[in-house]
């Protein structure tokens, strides 16, 4: 193992100790801390863990979809959170559901009144996104869904409840298994590991599945894989873009 693989892990790790830790905390007490102590995160603190070609892969699919808004779940610091209003200029609701983290990133953008800041599990502030009309379903939406670390996995009710709500939706998963490039980390959670199986058919449905095109071992940051889901209805809008690929005779067994 590489000592640029280790450092890798062990900065993730200090991440996801740092979430588990803040939780009992008052929240006004895990952000302070969180101000004050120096930063390990390294590109975590970068947009999409400091991977450039995931960068301009986002900045294409805006460009493409041109979404009325966007939608992120797990704000962490907000570099991502940034990221996305800045090369959209829409809004961007950013759904995060440790208080300590949610009022770190509400004070950091509190003078931006186009990020909206949403202390909930992101099945709920999906759910109050589409009860409140906020984005219309008729409208381009583009969602950034982080696979979330903890033992409930909400991938599949989140993806399912966005390809369902909005038929106009481009969905882009952090942490995914790149089933043909294994230079792209991904998530596991137990024997489960973040796959198109285990998404499944039922809740993919129609949709188009791509990937990136850059490979992995020419990305940058930490390197982990994704996969883009669009809606039937502007996948042609986006299967084209030079970022995004297709995996001839990929099946779904899940």
């Amino acid at each position: 193992m590489t000592l640029a693989r280790i450092t890798r892990q062990a900065t993730a790790l200090l991440a996801r100790s740092y979430d588990s830790l803040s939780r009992p905390l008052h929240p006004a007490v895990a952000e302070l801390i969180g101000r004050n102590v120096p930063a390990v995160d390294g590109p975590w603190l970068e947009p999409f863990n400091g991977q450039r070609a995931r960068q301009d892969m986002f900045r294409s699919l805006v460009s493409a979809v041109r979404p009325v808004a966007l939608f992120e779940s797990g704000s962490y610091r907000g570099a991502s959170t940034r990221f996305l209003w800045q090369v959209s200029g829409r809004p961007v609701y950013t759904a995060e559901k440790n208080p300590s983290f949610a009022r770190y990133v509400a004070r950091e953008f509190r003078h931006v009144p186009d990020i909206k800041v949403l202390n909930r599990d992101s099945r709920d502030a999906l759910r109050i996104l589409h009860g409140g009309a906020h984005i219309p379903p008729s409208e381009p939406f583009l969602c950034y869904l982080d696979a979330h670390w903890n033992a409930d996995l909400p991938l599949r009710e989140e993806v399912a409840f966005i390809l369902q709500k909005w038929p106009l939706s481009v969905i882009v998963i952090d942490d995914f298994k790149v089933p043909d490039d294994h230079d792209y980390g991904f998530d596991a959670y137990g024997r489960t590991e973040l796959t198109v199986d285990y998404l499944g058919s039922s809740t993919l449905g129609a949709s188009h599945v791509l990937w990136p095109s850059c490979p992995g071992r020419e990305e940058t940051g930490y390197r982990r894989g994704c996969v883009v889901l669009a809606s039937p209805k502007v996948a042609a809008t986006v299967s084209d873009l030079p970022e995004l690929r297709r995996i001839p005779g990929l099946t779904v067994t899940g």
